[in-house]
């Protein structure tokens, strides 16, 4: 019976002690789980001191494994805090090093711009070879303000038969055009002319201030080429013209002013396919002056150059409207229609009036134009009206679309760049006067003395050889073939106009020979 008793203690001590290991719960509940085991029959008298010791022993060893654990509990939280610490701390100072890497990588890229700036500075300088060179450099990297030169220079040899002319010409006409931003511009042209070889004589046909609005309005102020037709704006030019001499109507007897000092607003606006354009042209200018005589007479000249010092007591206006119908892909080639007009007062009140109709139409080799100009000025006291009526029409062709054979020493590449022309003009008008009649042979004017007559007819035949597109040799055979007609005014000791009528006038030859640049 004791040894069974011994060996339920010892049983009971063995599954109290697991229990408490596995549980760590407090004493008295160690207690109460160990009771239960040893059933009801046991009681106090069972357990003696022995027993009693080894369940304290076993409290003692869990509460001092429980305090162990705890305070292992405790170490690892102060670990976990740490480290949270030195990762919030990490994680700061990563941030700090991305914003200075940003920094330094934005620094580094502004020293680069600026670096390779002076260098290009740097290589300007070691290439100019002069100070002005150097200013340019400087003007140029401080401002968009730059000048251009533009302009043309010919050289004419002059043959007239009926006139017994025999001679050389030269004009220089250096245009300049100083650019001072985007939208402001000045353009300035010279013109200095040697009719035979002896003084110069000097002009200035334009002198004028451009503003660029916007695409569709640009604003012009100063003396500038008359926009009326197509002609004095567009194909005056020395290189430009395909002749060498100008039709009747824009030549030494014009009648329509080549100049105006004024204001013009011009643009232009696409109304459908690509190429499909109008543009406008209208201004406001001190009007038209005739040529200083005792007094004013049917069949006078204009004023080459319109200035301040006209007496107009008035303005003149004018509107061109130019339209294109062809689109660019359509392969019908480029045509120009245009209407003008030109009304104003010159000589305290008097009416000027003017219109006219123009075309141009360009297509592959071939190029025509022509204008129908009708002019009528009111006459002062009373006198007879001043009707003028002015036209021309030209064709040309350049001969490299030709089927041309293959000629010995390459001839047939120098026949391409050829363009043969032929015009036709005309003016009628009811009288001339004998005081302005001047046939001095000069640059584009043959001095022919059968230009000036009331009604003046010519053809002109030309051949044009194209070097560059901007350098050319032309040759023109004129024709003159005036009819009888109108009235010739002449001043008498008492500055009276006397007029006698003109009757057969001699046709006449001339041939002129130009070589001509554009730059």
């Amino acid at each position: 019976m004791e040894r069974e008793r011994a060996a339920a203690r010892h049983g009971f001590g063995t599954r109290c002690g697991m229990l408490l290991r596995m549980t760590g719960v407090a004493t008295g509940l160690i207690l109460s789980a160990c009771l239960p085991v040893l059933g009801p029959a046991a009681s106090a008298a069972d357990f003696n001191d022995a027993d009693l010791g080894a369940v304290q022993q076993q409290l003692a060893k869990i509460k001092n494994e429980e305090s162990a654990e705890k305070r292992r509990v405790e170490r690892d939280e102060r670990a976990i805090r740490q480290l949270e610490q030195q990762l919030e701390q990490l994680q700061s100072q990563h941030s700090g090093l991305v914003r200075q890497a940003d920094a330094l990588k934005h620094t580094s890229d502004q020293l680069k711009a600026n670096t390779a700036q002076i260098q290009d500075l740097q290589k300007q300088i070691a290439a100019s070879s002069s100070d002005e060179q150097f200013g340019s450099a400087i003007n140029r990297w401080l401002g968009t303000h730059q000048f251009t030169w533009n302009g043309a220079v010919a050289a004419d040899f002059i043959y007239d038969r009926g006139n017994n002319t025999n001679t050389f010409a030269l004009t220089f006409e250096p245009l300049v055009i100083y650019r001072l931003n985007d939208w402001i511009s000045f353009e300035g042209e010279l013109e200095a002319a040697l009719p035979q070889g002896s003084s110069a004589e000097f002009g200035l046909p334009v002198a004028m201030w451009q503003l660029f609005l916007n695409d569709y309005l640009q604003v012009n102020a100063g003396i500038f080429d008359q926009p009326f037709g197509d002609w004095y704006e567009a194909q005056s030019a020395v290189w430009v013209n395909r002749f060498i001499t100008a039709p009747l109507l824009y030549g030494a007897e014009a009648i329509i002013p080549p100049t105006e000092l004024g204001l013009q607003l011009r643009g232009g606006l696409q109304w459908g396919a690509l190429g499909q354009d109008v543009d406008y042209t209208t201004w406001v200018a001190n009007g038209p002056g005739f040529s200083d005589l005792p007094q004013p007479t049917v069949g006078q000249t204009l004023n080459p150059v319109n200035n301040i010092q006209t007496n107009t007591n008035g303005k003149a206006f004018g509107t061109r409207l130019r339209f294109y119908p062809f689109p660019v892909d359509s392969n019908l080639g480029r045509l120009e229609l245009g209407a003008s007009t030109y009304d104003g007062k010159w000589l305290n009140g008097n009416w000027f009036n003017s219109w006219g109709l123009d075309y141009a139409y360009l297509n592959g080799s071939l190029q025509t134009r022509g204008e129908y100009v009708q002019t009528y000025r009111q006459m002062p006291n009373g006198t007879a009206q001043d009707k003028r009526q002015g036209w021309y029409v030209q064709f040309g062709y350049f001969l490299d679309n030709l089927p041309i054979p293959q000629l010995a020493f390459g001839l047939d590449r120098y026949i391409k760049n050829l363009e043969p022309l032929v015009r036709y003009s005309g003016v009628n008008q009811r009288a001339v006067v004998a005081e302005e009649i001047d046939t001095t042979p000069q640059l584009g004017f043959s001095g022919s003395p059968a230009i000036f007559t009331p009604h003046a007819r010519e053809v002109a035949l030309g051949i044009d050889y194209w070097i560059e597109p901007s350098i050319v040799w032309q040759t023109e055979f004129d024709i003159e073939l005036p009819r009888a007609g109108g009235t010739l005014f002449s001043f008498d000791g008492a500055n009276t106009p006397t007029g006698s009528p003109i009757g057969a006038t001699r046709n006449d030859h001339a041939v002129i020979t130009q070589f001509a640049i554009g730059f």
